[in-house]
């Protein structure tokens, strides 16, 4: 998934301030679908057409806005200026590519015995009880390479948890044994904690799991969504963590709250 970056004085633009309500929501579509499909920018002329219902009207008025101009080799618009304020193309493959070679060094780190491992990555620093909240700069928060962590204290119990988890796996490994299942793990000291009633414990451990999964430290708002994801779906949330942990993701938390919700709505037959 990729994310589309808006400033709050986007409404208030020249180019955008005059724009019929059709015309604008027709922007902020052709700007989600160009992120959704990677076209830095380019919106083939039979989408826009579709998008606007075959009003061509709203075609012409965004041309004369000057946010949209015609692409007539390519029988299409180009956003103007679109990559000067999106993530490229190129740039999402590359985070992707990133992504994928740090999984695949954490499979391979994990998967065999290593006698040089250190217990310090056990000791994740997302072990912590988070503010639950989100801020109103997710969505460039999301795009930065300087991620914040939220400032809170350690929680104790989850910090047990992953040395119970870390001492299992080197038991296995001392016993060669190699094939092991880190969901399998997690799921069983969730579930301790959640039926002691500490809330905080799990969502501290499912953090320091997802982290785990990314290789990478979790934003604040990552953090955050977690911490609502527990609170709002109990032991779902977990479930959807590892449905969205078999694809090839960059942002698992977000999908994983949408599964979360769909699982939730199907429990409740609605």
């Amino acid at each position: 998934m990729a994310w589309i970056k808006i400033d709050d004085a986007f409404a208030d633009h020249p180019k955008v301030i005059g724009l019929s309500d059709k015309a604008f929501r027709t922007h902020i579509e052709g700007l989600c679908y160009s992120g959704r499909y990677l076209t830095d920018g380019f919106i083939p002329m039979i989408v826009a057409s579709r998008m606007v219902n075959n009003d061509m009207a709203i075609l012409v008025e965004l041309s004369n806005a000057g946010l949209w101009l015609e692409d007539l080799p390519n029988n299409g618009f180009q956003i103007h200026d679109y990559l000067a304020h999106q993530t490229s193309k190129e740039q999402v493959e590359e985070k992707r590519k990133s992504l994928r070679e740090r999984q695949k060094r954490y499979r391979e780190r994990h998967a065999t015995t290593n006698n040089g491992s250190n217990d310090d990555d056990w000791d994740n620093e997302l072990l912590t009880e988070p503010e639950y909240r989100i801020q109103n700069t997710e969505y460039i928060k999301q795009n930065t390479e300087n991620k914040e962590l939220l400032p809170s204290v350690k929680v104790k119990s989850a910090k047990l948890a992953v040395e119970t988890i870390s001492n299992k796996l080197k038991d296995a490994r001392a016993n060669g044994i190699n094939a092991w299942n880190l969901s399998k793990l997690v799921e069983e000291e969730w579930d301790k904690l959640h039926n002691a009633n500490d809330i905080g414990g799990c969502i501290a451990l499912t953090a320091w799991y997802v982290a785990e999964l990314q290789t990478r430290q979790l934003s604040s708002v990552e953090i955050g969504r977690i911490g609502q994801m527990t609170k709002r779906f109990g032991r779902i949330a977990l479930l959807a963590i590892d449905e969205a942990a078999s694809k090839d993701l960059t942002d698992l938390v977000s999908y994983a709250y949408r599964v979360a919700q769909n699982m939730y709505k199907e429990r409740q037959g609605k």
